[in-house]
């Protein structure tokens, strides 16, 4: 695999835990734990993920159909 399969295969799984991170979230607001410490954990990992697809995003790495 060359480096350029390689940084898209990492992009996508960015892009995949992002997704799944939302949904652990959503998961637990419904269930009213908002305020504990997995929500705080899995909410600082998003936030993390979240910064990384914004570069992504600055260097036009990502495009709109990517948009998450």
């Amino acid at each position: 695999m060359n480096k350029l399969e390689r940084f898209e295969k990492a992009l996508q799984d960015i892009l995949s835990e992002y997704d799944k991170l939302g949904k652990e979230l959503e998961k637990l607001r419904n269930e009213g734990k908002s305020k504990t410490t997995k929500f705080r954990e899995l909410l600082g990992k998003k936030l993390v993920y979240s910064m990384i697809i914004t570069i992504f995003k600055r260097y036009d790495l990502i495009d709109d159909s990517n948009n998450k």
